[in-house]
């Protein structure tokens, strides 16, 4: 379990949490909402320590009392979370966690209540949590996270404070990888870009074995300029098997294409993420023209964004790579439109 000052960047949200810490001002229930693998979780966790904390230091806990061991060993009596059972959190979960409310706090301060995923609370289980939402009682915070606030009943998000978290930018996710990880500046870099603003994925991909995506992803690159049709449709299908890759794939593909972007605009290395492949990228940026480029990379965020959404993978990678391949003149909008 992390201190909130270790978290990478949420600097505002973070200060208004310490600030409430070390003021004593502090909410009955807090909404942490915003995309998955940002690091509401995380915050949450720090957040719970530091209101737990007997002796906390400028609004963050101290790290060394009992009640900071306690929670970072994950077993401390007044922090209670709260996850889904299956597809759902049920009402039977709430009241289980509601039970422990009148109780005195174990160590004498606060009792925390976490509730992950809240999104998926039953429209049961949401009605109960409002009752004690709308008369809170002393000595409790309840922290709320959710990827999908919208799906909450507006009369929980009325009576909570919000702390949006968005994407991280990428020099403060590429620092914190760096700093917080020990990831080398090098990797940090490629890793940070591939995550796309999410904490979550870039510690899932550096964890992982991406160095065999990235291979894949520059061979593909590779073997896709001016493949015939029956060529780029047969890779495709094959990356399209790979599910579970195809995120980090086209992630890979775009920092590849952006690599070849700056070598032609600037000729500087310093600025490349793929700096292990320098030889390549030197002879392939120069049969690329600035607009085909600039075209390519659009065409990657497109596909990815489109996937994300739920997209036919295999019918949207088979058009991105026929665009890859310079063989997509023929396609219709209509054709295109069908992945949707």
């Amino acid at each position: 379990m992390r201190f909130l000052r270790e978290i990478a960047g949420h600097q505002q949200i973070v200060q208004t949490l310490m600030n409430a810490v070390s003021s004593g001002h502090v909410v009955h229930a807090y909404l942490f909402a915003g995309p998955a693998g940002v690091g509401k979780k995380t915050t949450a966790r720090a957040f719970a320590r530091a209101l737990l904390c007997s002796q906390p230091a400028a609004g963050d806990a101290c790290g060394v009392c009992r009640t900071c061991r306690q929670a970072a060993n994950h077993n401390h009596p007044d922090l209670y979370t709260l996850q889904p059972s299956g597809a759902s959190i049920k009402i039977e979960q709430v009241r289980g966690m509601l039970r422990r409310i009148p109780y005195r706090a174990y160590q004498g301060g606060r009792k925390v209540f976490l509730i992950d995923q809240a999104e998926l609370m039953t429209a049961d289980a949401s009605n109960c949590l409002l009752k004690t939402l709308e008369e809170p009682p002393g000595g409790t915070v309840m922290i709320l996270v959710s990827d999908q606030p919208q799906s909450l009943l507006p009369t929980i998000l009325s009576r909570c404070q919000l702390c949006s978290f968005k994407s991280i930018p990428l020099p403060e996710l590429t620092g914190g990888l760096v700093a917080l990880h020990g990831l080398d500046p090098v990797k940090a870099g490629l890793t940070a870009a591939m995550a796309g603003g999410s904490m979550g994925k870039a510690l899932a991909y550096a964890a992982g074995t991406f160095q065999a995506e990235q291979s894949l992803a520059i061979r593909l690159a590779h073997d896709l300029d001016g493949a015939a049709p029956h060529e780029a449709l047969a890779m495709a299908g094959q990356i399209a098997e790979q599910k579970e890759k195809v995120s980090a794939i086209l992630e890979i593909l775009k920092c590849w294409y952006r690599d070849l972007l700056v070598l032609k605009l600037t000729g500087e290395t310093g600025l490349l993420y793929h700096l292990d492949h320098i030889d390549i990228m030197e002879k392939e940026a120069g049969s690329f023209e600035t607009g085909r480029l600039l075209e390519i990379l659009e065409e990657i965020e497109t596909t990815r964004k489109k996937i994300e959404a739920n997209a036919n993978t295999r019918l949207a990678l088979d058009i991105l790579f026929l665009h890859l391949a310079g063989r997509a003149p023929g396609l219709t909008t209509g054709v295109e439109e069908g992945i949707v």
